[in-house]
């Protein structure tokens, strides 16, 4: 029997220090945690509450229903159980495309590709000897996509339930600059607690991924409310009515865009654009108010929320230059911005000094394989 039908327990995959919000976020939808983990949360949950994190959560990349897992210790081990105890030919056609993400690690197989392409033999040498035909394999776009994780010789094959990671939210059409990945806007949100009551700003938003997410929290946008989700019918327990009714039922809580609430500006005419066609494609997204603008040119903020992901790094070229940016951004907040509260995105923690005001909390934050610095600010 298939495993995550028999125990209702899945894996969700997080980027790195976003792993305690998503357990509450998991807890939030009504699923039992398990264990959190680096990079991963362990749940077990319903068929019901497993939809609703699929098509609802904002912070989890993605989800991994277990096929089978056993005691591994090498490639031979590794073809025979998946070729004996998993029916393959029923969890997919042979006219669909298939493919692998593999992970090894502190096991006697070494080779993640190797491994891979183990699985890979043992699923296609099942349809061979069935249809006499195997079926085709592509690592990108592929209809249905499995996971292969081997860690201390202990081999778990899962369907990864969506296919594609689920920060691919589906309303990024382009972008200037390299973007912030959609979970980590989400998880900055998470973290400031903002819920549409209070205006927000960013006043370097880029192609406007933060904006984006506030966007979806205020009005109860689901986050798989654009996104292709068909390969969640891949599920050997697929139950369609269900799925459209978590999918109706999410979609009946979309609100209007209260007035005036959600503002991005950006010095680069460029950026603004690709945030105007990004935001425009998610309900109201025609809403939220944009300006050719540098922050330095603002005469002066309303009490408001201000989130912003500032460039630092090669973006702006050399140390200096992001120091100096810094020192006028922290200067901004406390002549423009009174009895505000802004959470700054900075590259590293000598640049939450180089903001000049004192922090109220620094959070460390994973943007890919940056560790950057959350910092909150009060403006008196």
């Amino acid at each position: 029997m298939i495993e995550y039908i028999k125990n209702n327990k899945y894996f969700a995959q997080v980027a790195g220090t976003v792993e305690k919000y998503a357990v509450k976020e998991l807890e939030a939808f009504g699923a039992d945690v398990i264990q959190e983990v680096p990079r991963g949360v362990r749940f077990s949950c319903d068929q019901e509450t497993l939809y609703k994190i699929l098509y609802c959560s904002r912070l989890i990349q993605r989800v991994l229903a277990p096929i089978i897992s056993y005691n591994c210790h090498s490639e031979k081990y590794l073809y025979s159980q998946a070729f004996k105890n998993v029916q393959w030919t029923e969890l997919f056609d042979v006219d669909d495309t298939f493919s692998i993400i593999s992970n090894v690690s502190n096991s006697k197989i070494k080779h993640s590709l190797y491994a891979s392409q183990v699985l890979k033999d043992a699923i296609c040498d099942q349809f061979r000897m069935k249809y006499d035909i195997r079926p085709n394999f592509s690592q990108k776009e592929a209809d249905i996509v499995f996971s292969l994780h081997i860690q201390e010789n202990w081999a778990t094959i899962s369907l990864d339930i969506i296919g594609k990671s689920l920060h691919k939210r589906g309303y990024r059409n382009g972008f200037h600059t390299a973007p912030m990945q959609e979970t980590l806007a989400a998880a900055i949100i998470n973290i400031t607690e903002w819920n549409g009551q209070r205006p927000l700003y960013d006043v370097m938003c880029g192609s406007g991924t933060i904006l984006a997410e506030a966007l979806m929290v205020a009005c109860h946008i689901p986050a798989g409310y654009l996104r292709d989700n068909s390969a969640v019918a891949y599920l050997p327990d697929y139950n369609e009515e269900l799925w459209n009714k978590v999918k109706s039922e999410a979609d009946s809580q979309i609100i209007p865009l209260k007035k005036d609430l959600i503002f991005g500006s950006d010095k680069d005419a460029e950026s603004i654009e690709f945030a105007k066609d990004n935001l425009k494609v998610l309900p109201y997204g025609e809403n939220v108010k944009f300006s050719i603008k540098r922050f330095q040119d603002y005469k002066k903020l309303n009490p408001c929320t201000i989130i912003t992901n500032p460039p630092y790094g090669i973006r702006l070229g050399d140390q200096n230059s992001t120091i100096k940016l810094y020192q006028d951004l922290g200067d901004f907040l406390k002549q423009k911005c009174p009895d505000s509260t802004a959470y700054i995105l900075c590259g590293s923690v000598e640049l939450v000094s180089a903001l000049r005001l004192r922090a109220t909390w620094k959070k460390t934050l994973k943007n890919a394989d940056i560790e950057t610095k959350l910092a909150k600010i009060v403006m008196k």
